[in-house]
């Protein structure tokens, strides 16, 4: 697998710049919203095992790469564990002791977006924002678009690969 060329880097650093200013209007401004460090409910709660685009797999993997030996062996061990469980899947990058994201500055789209944003009027979010927007209310949160987000980045990086796909067929460098 070849690292990301400079443009790639480039567009997909700017996408979710532009996702991270989203989040952080919606947060800003409503103290109440679940979603922020420390909440690692929908990391715990997988419908199903990541899935991304072969570029984000790429940017992914550079912060998988900067974690410790023992910090991907015990990555690696989650994902082979996925392969016999069902639902809800835990995310195997999850730090579980202190619910925080391992590879938080690499992180996919997915992630960055969830809870945040509507695709077709119907939101990408858990039990608990929707308990939540039901005693608040949504009128005066802006939300993302998910489908353009997920269009544009199908332009930027083709194909999806699952998390078992990717760690049976990683990049030969680094690892």
């Amino acid at each position: 697998m070849e690292p990301l060329s400079e443009e790639q880097r480039k567009t997909l650093e700017a996408l979710y710049r532009r996702i991270d200013e989203r989040v952080s209007s919606i947060t800003g401004s409503h103290a109440w919203w679940p979603c922020r460090k420390g909440c690692d409910h929908c990391c715990r709660h997988l419908a199903a095992p990541l899935t991304v685009t072969r570029m984000e797999w790429t940017y992914l993997w550079e912060g998988f790469q900067a974690l410790s030996a023992e910090a991907r062996a015990e990555v690696r061990a989650r994902v082979t564990e996925l392969h016999g469980t069902q639902r809800p899947y835990t995310c195997p990058f999850l730090e579980r002791e202190s619910g925080g994201c391992r590879v938080y500055a690499h992180r996919p789209l997915v992630c960055r977006s969830y809870g945040f944003y509507m695709s077709r009027g119907t939101g990408n979010w858990c039990q608990l924002i929707q308990g939540l927007l039901e005693q608040h209310g949504d009128g005066d949160i802006v939300w993302g678009n998910q489908d353009t987000l997920e269009e544009i980045l199908a332009r930027l990086g083709g194909a999806t690969l699952s998390l078992f796909e990717w760690f049976e067929a990683p990049p030969t460098t680094g690892c």
